[in-house]
Parts: C-alpha cells; sequence; structure tokens
C-alpha cells in the first residue's frame, strides 16, 4: 500500500496507521511524503517523520513559493508530474488517502489512471466554508473503501450513493495517536515551549477561510487576536496551512509574536508535543479541525471562529462563535465557566476508541482486488 502525506495534521492521523501496516505480516507501507512537509516556513516537518522511525520511500516536491490561486494551481500540476513518476516507479498495489486537502486530487487522478483502488479516510464529513468540502466529495466518488469516524459520516456516504459494503466505520486514527503518547508534566511541556508553569495558557491555530467572502482574512485574524489579548494567558500560535490567503495571515501572527510576549509563535509542535500540550491548557482556539475532532477527546473546551468547520459533527466541548472580536471574547468567557468545565466531565467522545488502526488493517488485509472492488457503480 503507498500512503502519500502533504501536511503536518495529515501525518499526525496517519502516523498509527502506518505503524500497523507494517507490524502486521499480511500488510506493508511505501510512505511517500511532500508538500508542506519539505518547506522550512512548516518547520520542515519531515524531520518529525523521520524521529518516528518512519522510513520516507521517496518525496514529492511540487509547492511553488506563493499561496495564491494562480501559483497553487501551477503546484497541483507539478504535484501531478511528481506522482506519476512514483506511481509508475513503486510497486504498490493500492493507493490511502486522508482528508480533504487539494494536493489530494493530484493523487487520485494519478490512482484512477495506473488502477490502484484508494481508500479513503474521514470521508462523509462536512466544512461548509471550505473548498475542502468539493475536493473531499470529488475524492470519495474516487474512492473504493471508506473509513469513517463515526456513523454520521458513514451515513452522509450512503446518501452520496456509496454502497453499504465500502463503507466502514473505525472510528478516528487520531484516538490512537492519542492514547499512545506517553503523558507529560506540566512543568516539562511549558519549560520545553519557554512557558510559566505558574500562568495559564491555550493553544492558538487559524487557517485561511477558502469561501469566506465577507470578512476579509486579516480582519478575521485582527479580531481573533483582539479577543485573545482580553484574557492574561500565554499563547502558543502554530502555522496555518499552505493555502489560498496564508501568506498575509503568517506575516501578520509573525508581528503580534514579535510585539507580545505571551504570544510564542511555533511553527509546528508536532504530535508528541501538542497531545501533552493540551492537558495543560485552559483552551484551544481557532478555526483547526483538531478542535473539532481531536481536542474533545481530552474534555477541554474549543472556541472554534468562523465558518471554515461549519457542517462538522460536534461535541458539548465545541463553542462557534462569529469573526467579531465580541464574538470571541464572549465564546472564551464561556469556555472559562465553571459550569461548562463541570458538564466536560461526562461528556461522551464520539469519535472512536482508540482502535482504528487494527480494524483498518485487517479490513485492507482482508478486501480482494478485483474488478468488483474497482468498478464504481450508480446504485
Amino acid at each position: 500500500m503507498a500512503i502519500f502525506t502533504a501536511s503536518r495534521a495529515e501525518y499526525g492521523l496517519l502516523y498509527p496507521l502506518i505503524d500497523a501496516l507494517r507490524k502486521d505480516p499480511r500488510t506493508d507501507a511505501m510512505v511517500f511524503v511532500g508538500g508542506s512537509h519539505l518547506t522550512t516556513e512548516s518547520g520542515r516537518t519531515i524531520r518529525e517523520i523521520q524521529a518516528d522511525g518512519v522510513a520516507v520511500t521517496d518525496r514529492f516536491d511540487y509547492l511553488l513559493n506563493d499561496t495564491d490561486s494562480a501559483t497553487l494551481s501551477r503546484s497541483l500540476g507539478i504535484a501531478t508530474m511528481e506522482l506519476a513518476r512514483l506511481f509508475d516507479r513503486y510497486p504498490f498495489d493500492s493507493v490511502c488517502v486522508l482528508g480533504d486537502r487539494y494536493e489530494l486530487l493530484a493523487i487520485i487522478s494519478c490512482a484512477i489512471l495506473f488502477r490502484k483502488p484508494i481508500y479513503h479516510i474521514h470521508g462523509g464529513e462536512s466544512t461548509h466554508g471550505l473548498i475542502d468540502e468539493q475536493i473531499r466529495h470529488m475524492v470519495t466518488k474516487a474512492a473504493h473503501l471508506h473509513f469513517v469516524t463515526c456513523a454520521i459520516h458513514g451515513d452522509n456516504l450512503r446518501r452520496m450513493g456509496e454502497p453499504e459494503w465500502r463503507i466502514h466505520n473505525t472510528g478516528a486514527l487520531a484516538i490512537d495517536r492519542i492514547r499512545k503518547v506517553q503523558s507529560r508534566s506540566r512543568q516539562e511541556v511549558f519549560s520545553e515551549l519557554g512557558l510559566d508553569p505558574r500562568r495559564p495558557a491555550g493553544v492558538a491555530t487559524y487557517h485561511p477561510v477558502t469561501l469566506e467572502m465577507n470578512v476579509e482574512g486579516l480582519d478575521q485574524i485582527n479580531q481573533l487576536f483582539g479577543a485573545m489579548r482580553r484574557f492574561p494567558f500565554q499563547w502558543v500560535v502554530t502555522a496555518p496551512n499552505i493555502e489560498i490567503g496564508r501568506d498575509a495571515i503568517l506575516d501578520h501572527i509573525h508581528r503580534r509574536a514579535a510585539e507580545n510576549s505571551d504570544m510564542h509563535y511555533v511553527d509546528s509542535l508536532g504530535a508528541e508535543r501538542y497531545y501533552g500540550l493540551i492537558p495543560h491548557c485552559e483552551i484551544v482556539i481557532g478555526n483547526s479541525s483538531s478542535g473539532i475532532l481531536e481536542v474533545p477527546y481530552f474534555r477541554i473546551p474549543t472556541v472554534n471562529v468562523g465558518d471554515r468547520q461549519a457542517g462538522r459533527t460536534r461535541h458539548n466541548s465545541v463553542i462557534d462563535t462569529g469573526y467579531s472580536e465580541p464574538d470571541i471574547t464572549a465564546g472564551i468567557q464561556k469556555a472559562l465557566s465553571p459550569e461548562l468545565r463541570q458538564s466536560l466531565r461526562t461528556m461522551e467522545f464520539q469519535f472512536g476508541d482508540g482502535h482504528a488502526a487494527p480494524r483498518m488493517v485487517d479490513l485492507i488485509a482482508r478486501t480482494k482486488i478485483d474488478q468488483n472492488l474497482l468498478r464504481k457503480r450508480l446504485e
């Protein structure tokens, strides 16, 4: 099986599957690394992959030096050429992809032309404010097996016409990864990040909202930082994804971090530090899917800003706000309320039990690659 990863968030979720595939005698995995993993601006996160002991089979380097629509479109064309080389060179029998980023269009195009079955993780989800919504559903119609995180997402795929036998509710790989990360003391994690363990802290991640037409990206981030400044927290701020509008947001984050000693910018925390930090934080804020998928596992409140994650399945720990500073401020206040925190103690987690990877491996190992699998029909 070939596994492709082009971003830090995607790899963090894929790692348990890569590990399980390599440990099972019935399966193996070739790992291809590209995109933001190879860029200095995103922290060259290929080093995190190698630090996990994952052997990188090959790389696909395609990103150009800008994030406007024309440049990303050209990058996608380069990605298709780079990936065609990998598909032609390496003898894998199937392809596994996760999520909904634009790079997947190049991967699934090559998979279709090379007649490789596609196994898709995180289908059936919804993000109304992003082009990712279209990409995810395009991948769904190309994919031959679907590994979903909860029953609701499986139902969504059935409504899209995917037959029952192709859909499997495995739970989320993120929980497998969280359960394997060794817990760390507040003193250890805060010291490593230059934080004061005696003071409260939060994590902020803000990505471009690619289908938001009413509020400019810089205004969005200005309003967010204005609200964050109202609270006496130390904030760990991570880099936005490489998407349209990313550069302006990142420049603004750099300026704010330079002006305010309570803003600590980190390109990428990596899974170990991220999952070690979250339990010691008061809140997570921004518009990252992690705040919807992973943070609720820790029963830590998420303040979700704007429309990027609109449509996703929610836990009670997620507080949705508009883009304005007063809205975000009110969201933070609610997240810090004793009533909410008390309610989260008994909140039931919806996205699996930490055994998604072995379920996926067993399904992959037992799936026969034949005409019945490869031929997608309207059903």
